[in-house]
């Protein structure tokens, strides 16, 4: 299909062309997928307890997973190419077919021809994510990870401490009967209305479900009994207590409340570029919108980097090719990511140079390690 494209675009492709990207975009995909899968290891917790305790239905643990990846493929997509480079360059090499084609006349620069076309459209992939797509599903997973975290609130309650975030309560339950839905020893915290603040104490509780016509949405009855309620009106100054043999409060959220703080990663292009025009360069927000502009070109560009790497490094004969290629890519994402870590807080925290080449930095160094990698590889 790749292939196909390029021909439409009028690249004319020989033979060896179609081979080398046959040797690289298998592994590619793969690991593609395979990093993917990795990073979303890391929040299999997260989504269980979400699926288990919270009880979500399976579309909204779909649309989770989904916008998750998306935030993902930016990291999973260079690591994947890298390691595709190495291996199809490596087996190249180990079967001595890059001798072959050298014989035939046909230099490493023009074998790098296709990778880098295809790092280049990577590239310009990646470019679209960071500042379209990657965004916007940020800003989609934190909202509906808040809507599912507030609407679910029931099952979030812990034993024998106090609880925030229930229904925009604060509650304490000494003992908590989850079968039964059962509370005892409860106090609860009211400040909903202001300057009516009231406080309320039970010998015991029961959490009774409402059925809400909304997925995300949810509603409980809590009927309370043998307490007293705690008044202090500011206003007029009086103070009230009220004892009751039973006291219900009706509970509900109907779609969740969007109370995430939004970080610069999840500003869109637009945005990002108008706050960076309203800030002061020298300000912490001033600084940290720049580093976060130039962190979504600089991620993107990643890839031509390591194409030259994966070709540099591929050509060099080993026995265990793909040990070779996770190894060198390991050491090459360190590398790189140390490198954005000094820049980001070296220039973009701390404010010793632009933003531009804090971010650029790792691109740098890397892209002259790559330089002599490739030239030493030109045998």
């Amino acid at each position: 299909m790749l292939i196909n494209a390029l021909r439409s675009i009028g690249i004319r492709l020989q033979r060896f062309d179609t081979y080398i990207l046959g040797e690289i975009l298998g592994p590619f995909f793969g690991g593609t997928l395979f990093f993917l899968f990795i990073f979303l290891m890391f929040q299999a917790l997260r989504l269980a307890d979400l699926f288990i305790i919270h009880g979500i239905g399976g579309w909204i643990l779909l649309k989770m997973i989904l916008l998750l990846s998306m935030s993902f493929l930016p990291f999973a997509i260079p690591i994947a190419f890298l390691i595709a480079v190495l291996i199809g360059f490596g087996r190249l090499s180990s079967d001595s077919e890059l001798v072959a084609f050298k014989a035939c006349g046909i230099s490493l620069v023009r074998m790098a021809v296709p990778v880098t076309t295809v790092a280049t459209a990577i590239a310009l992939f990646l470019l679209f994510l960071n500042t379209a797509w990657v965004p916007w599903g940020d800003r989609a997973f934190k909202k509906l990870l808040v809507k599912v975290g507030n609407t679910k609130a029931v099952a979030s309650i812990r034993e024998g401490a106090f609880n925030t975030g229930f229904f925009d309560l604060l509650i304490f339950a000494d003992k908590i009967d989850s079968k039964n839905n059962r509370l005892s020893h409860v106090f609860i915290y009211d400040e909903r209305e202001p300057g009516n603040a009231q406080t309320i104490a039970a010998q015991s509780g029961e959490i009774l479900p409402v059925k809400v016509g909304s997925e995300l949405g949810t509603a409980i009855l809590l009927r309370l009994q043998n307490g007293s309620i705690y008044r202090n009106d500011i206003a007029t100054t009086t103070y009230q207590k009220i004892n009751f043999g039973s006291y219900s409060l009706y509970l509900e959220i109907p779609e969740g409340v969007d109370t995430s703080v939004e970080k610069p990663q999840m500003i869109p292009q637009k945005d990002l570029i108008k706050k960076i025009a309203e800030t002061d360069i020298k300000s912490w927000h001033g600084r940290e919108y720049r580093g976060e502009f130039w962190r979504r070109y600089s991620v993107a560009l990643s890839p031509i980097i390591f194409a030259f790497l994966g070709i540099g490094f591929g050509t060099v004969r080993t026995r265990s090719v793909r040990a070779s290629a996770v190894l060198i890519a390991l050491v090459t994402l360190i590398a790189y990511w140390g490198i954005q870590t000094f820049g980001i807080v070296y220039g973009v925290q701390w404010g010793k140079f632009h933003a531009f080449w804090a971010l650029q930095l790792p691109n740098i160094v890397l892209g002259i390690a790559a330089y002599g990698i490739f030239q030493r590889a030109r045998w």
